[in-house]
């Protein structure tokens, strides 16, 4: 396997604080839809010392390896996630939209389980030479590639912490994203069609991961167009010019087809879930809980439903920190 590593400090901090980022070129492996992936490569960022111990961190389908960015209330210098502390390992998504192998414009692409995003974060810790992980955090698609990364690792891993996530998806968000790509199948090979298709998709998410009471506590007096109708267009937009049509379905297929056997997490694993979460409710991570030996179930309210674990910066900081300064040596 190559690996094209580029180190750099981080601007403003201690030179001790290294942020490496390469690209992983994958050996042949048979994915679970059992098609030949050749020529796979995983795109990684690992930041933080060699000797800290490892925190792998992995967010939402439309997250990759930038955790200081998409992330950087819990990531970064004197947070939960804090790379003066531990090595933090991110990765762009196998069929994303990033750097890693993914399909670019309508080209065909086999379709990615989300153990198939695991095996090929066992073959980066490999390849980095990483022989315990200490703690993997995981939220919403990243909750799911976490569980099937916790069974791999076995008595490698310290800590798993799986947020708005469960060992299977809801009816209610297979009915959704069965809805969102219908619509771009309905928009046949036009690619203006499909991009116009890819927005609403988009939009429709948005409006899932949110709940009532948080769109009527912001727009409720609004004007409708500049107001919660031109914030969805505004998500839509810039998701779409992001992402490829494929890429997307691609992802939303996989968090479909998510089925993890947790019985087997040995780890001890703290699962968070929001009351008002539309698209992993708690009653189903609370059924996932019950299968994981000692799971310890922390459930949180928020008015922004699934997206409530980049929101609700205080409550998710306080279970990290709990998490972390537990059980990771310092």
């Amino acid at each position: 396997m190559a690996a094209t590593p580029e180190k750099s400090s981080a601007a403003g901090h201690p030179a001790r604080i290294i942020r490496e980022r390469g690209v992983l070129r994958l050996p042949p492996f048979v994915l679970c839809s059992g098609e030949r992936l050749v020529g796979g490569e995983l795109a990684w960022q690992a930041w933080g010392a060699h000797q800290a111990p490892v925190a792998i961190v992995l967010g939402g389908i439309s997250a990759g390896r930038d955790i200081g960015t998409w992330w950087s209330t819990q990531c970064g210098p004197g947070r939960s996630l804090d790379p003066q502390r531990l090595r933090l390992v991110s990765i762009d998504w196998l069929g994303g939209a990033d750097a890693s192998t993914g399909p670019r414009g309508d080209a065909a692409f086999p379709a990615i389980d989300t153990l198939d995003q695991a095996h090929a974060l066992l073959a980066l810790l490999n390849h980095l030479g990483v022989a315990r992980v200490e703690v993997i955090v995981g939220a919403s698609y990243g909750g799911c590639v976490a569980q099937h990364l916790g069974v791999l690792l076995g008595s490698r891993l310290g800590r798993l912490v799986v947020i708005g996530a469960a060992h299977r998806a809801s009816p209610w968000a297979l009915a959704l994203r069965h809805l969102q790509r219908a619509g771009i199948a309905a928009a046949g090979h036009d690619r203006a069609a499909r991009g116009e298709a890819l927005r609403r998709a988009r939009a429709l998410a948005v409006l899932a991961y949110r709940t009532p009471d948080e769109l009527e506590a912001r727009f409720g007096e609004a004007d409708a167009q500049t107001g919660v109708l031109g914030w969805l267009d505004a998500h839509g937009e810039r998701f779409a010019r992001r992402f490829d049509t494929e890429a997307f379905l691609r992802l939303s297929a996989s968090l479909d087809a998510h089925v993890c056997a947790v019985e087997a997490i040995v780890a001890p694993t703290t699962l968070v879930t929001f009351v008002e979460d539309l698209i992993v409710p708690p009653a189903l991570v609370e059924a996932c809980a019950r299968r994981i030996a000692g799971a310890r179930l922390v459930a949180l309210n928020s008015r922004y439903g699934h997206d409530a674990f980049l929101k609700e910066v205080a409550a998710v900081a306080a279970v990290l920190d709990d998490v972390i300064n537990t059980e990771c040596p310092a």
